[in-house]
């Protein structure tokens, strides 16, 4: 699926600003930023629930979707709703089919409740299965696990993963859980100001954010000159942040070397929540 330069407007307001990139079959990408940022908005076009834009999507013929918030009828059953939307779709349902997925999500003991008894995980749940009737290539997931307990997240998440995998499904997803981004997806993207403001590689990420303060500035002054372990972050007085995929005992040596003296050193992950932490510090 292809999204090439598309704008978005609502009277004098963009939503999406000359937005382009691709998703590919079997890949999961993250979307991610403050609300009102488009993310909805690009689902939706991208679902064909909104269809006046400037730009194009191609390949999104065959798109299954969860946004917002299933769309269900409180006085029917699970089942009711899985029958009928894929009889909607042109298909029949079977149920054989989805029993291993629905045992999983621990929906299959409750299909013939009435969803206006289900809670808001199980909700969600159902709006994911029925994100499926239609055989997708393609699925767009918002807040797929909102609701959901961490053990049950950790089932839909296992199960995201298995669909991309095994049936080649690509997978679009947004979420304010940063976790549940960083354990499923290849890359993120972020979206701000309806433009792409940055993209994140997560699959096999090794980054790392070291800090290192210095005894004075004139030996951070000299460090500067030197590095070549990674892009600077942060710099103040005394104080640097690289990111990096360099072992540690590589930068000690270059210190040593350089005869270059530490007060502090810290080493942590290159996190999902803290890149974010760092476009959108005070959000």
């Amino acid at each position: 699926m292809l999204v090439n330069s598309v704008t978005k407007k609502y009277s004098s307001s963009v939503i999406l600003n000359n937005l382009s990139f691709e998703l590919n079959q079997g890949d999961i990408i993250g979307l991610v930023g403050r609300n009102g940022a488009g993310k909805s908005t690009l689902m939706k076009m991208i679902a064909q629930t909104i269809q006046a834009y400037d730009g194009s999507i191609s390949d999104n013929d065959q798109v299954g979707y969860l946004i917002e918030e299933p769309k269900l009828i409180p006085n029917k059953t699970g089942l009711f709703h899985l029958t009928y939307f894929s009889n909607i779709y042109g298909n029949t349902f079977k149920l054989h089919e989805y029993e291993g997925l629905l045992r999983k999500l621990q929906l299959f003991d409750v299909l013939n409740k009435k969803v206006k008894e289900y809670s808001l995980g199980m909700r969600q749940k159902l709006g994911i299965v029925m994100s499926l009737l239609n055989n997708p290539r393609y699925i767009v997931l918002d807040e797929p696990t909102n609701g959901m307990d961490v053990e049950t997240t950790f089932e839909v998440l296992q199960e995201l993963r298995r669909l991309a995998e095994e049936r080649n499904v690509g997978i679009l997803i947004s979420s304010h859980k940063l976790e549940d981004v960083e354990a499923i997806c290849d890359r993120v993207l972020f979206l701000e100001n309806g433009a792409i403001a940055d993209e994140q590689q997560l699959r096999n990420n090794k980054q790392r954010i070291l800090t290192l303060v210095f005894e004075d500035s004139t030996a951070l002054a000299t460090f500067v000159k030197m590095q070549q372990f990674g892009s600077i972050i942060h710099s103040g007085d005394k104080e640097i942040q690289i990111e990096t995929v360099v072992e540690n005992a590589d930068i000690f040596k270059m210190l040593n070397r350089l005869d270059l003296r530490l007060i502090d050193f810290t080493a942590e992950k290159k996190t999902l929540r803290r890149v974010y932490m760092n476009k959108f510090r005070g959000e």
